[in-house]
């Protein structure tokens, strides 16, 4: 999903966010929450990550237009200390209440060198990099999870315990001159697409790897979902009221310079990313290694400069959007 397109348009990140506004506006969102989803959806776009960028567009309008999550939550600090900070998105989409939980956990993490912040009562809040990535600019390294609660998925019934997950949840530490180190994943090692028979044969060859990504599942699930207050009584009153929003978050985050200098951590993230792609023999198919991190730095550099490429396929979806919400994209002008 998130390889680069080979049938492609390139469009202007800013004609992205733009449009992304617009539509969100459209569809009921406020106008600070449409502004702030069109850009973090603009900027997954912006580092390949394509799955979670403005492709997911048409899919939130409808959910907003429809109210299946709430088009305009009450946001409210449910509690808070010097070192942590409890948000409650009432029923809405997950992207604004989770990015106020970070936004005051950094706060707190600068000045008590570790914050945790969380956000109950949501609906998707996109990829965990979001997060990640705004602490990382304040000098902090952090987590951040989202789940549900008692599983991710309303049921597993029947499914193959290879396919449990998939919360996303992700790690960084920014680098000082190079790439951060940014592991922004969802919990199971199989995509989506990859079933069938040739893919269950794997699962003999490494069982370790399924064990591994089943245990991932159940400690993210458990972290965010029943530890950030999602078996409440409340929080089953909001997912009947707002079907989209069962969900919870978690942000933790860490001043980068708690145990030595900042420029210290800085240079050891540059060391590992350069030692990775000097030392180490790629895997198959392959012609360097990369850490997490590098193809997204990548890729922001270069898309911010040429344009975005996006597939053919999620142009014509932007341009349902458009029609549907009646905004006319600015790259048909």
């Amino acid at each position: 999903m998130n390889r680069p397109p080979e049938e492609f348009k390139r469009i202007a990140a800013k004609d992205l966010k733009t449009f992304g506004t617009a539509c969100l506006k459209a569809a009921g969102m406020p106008n600070e929450q449409a502004e702030q989803l069109a850009g973090l959806l603009t900027n997954s776009d912006l580092r390949g990550v394509r799955s979670h960028g403005t492709r997911a567009l048409y899919g939130y309008c409808r959910t907003i237009r429809d109210k299946k999550a709430n088009p305009n939550p009450n946001i409210e600090v449910l509690a808070e200390t010097d070192t942590y900070v409890y948000v409650d998105g009432d029923g809405g989409l997950g992207y604004a209440p989770t990015m106020l939980a970070t936004e005051m956990a950094i706060v707190k993490a600068k000045e008590k060198g570790i914050a945790v912040g969380a956000a109950c009562h949501i609906g998707h809040y996109g990829s965990a990099g979001h997060y990640v990535r705004r602490a990382m600019k304040e000098d902090c390294t952090a987590f951040s999870v989202q789940a549900a609660y008692p599983q991710y998925y309303t049921s597993n019934q029947d499914k193959r315990a290879a396919h449990y997950g998939n919360p996303p949840l992700c790690f960084g530490l920014p680098g000082e001159e190079g790439p951060p180190v940014v592991l922004d994943v969802a919990t199971c090692i199989l995509a989506d697409y990859q079933r069938g028979e040739e893919i269950e044969a794997i699962e003999e060859m490494i069982p370790a790897a399924f064990f591994k990504s089943m245990g991932y599942t159940a400690i993210a699930t458990l972290l965010g979902g029943a530890f950030v207050g999602q078996g409440s009584e409340r929080a089953q009153e909001i997912a009947e009221q707002w079907p989209a929003a069962r969900m919870g978050s978690l942000v933790i985050v860490m001043n980068l310079g708690l145990f030595a200098p900042v420029a210290e951590v800085r240079h050891g993230v540059d060391e590992l990313v350069r030692l990775g792609m000097e030392q180490m023999v790629p895997l198959r198919g392959y012609d360097e290694v990369t850490l997490p991190g590098t193809p997204e730095h990548r890729n922001e550099e270069a898309y911010s400069r040429d344009g975005v490429p996006i597939a053919f396929e999620d142009v014509e979806r932007l341009g349902k959007c458009g029609r549907e919400f009646e905004i006319a994209p600015p790259w048909l002008d």
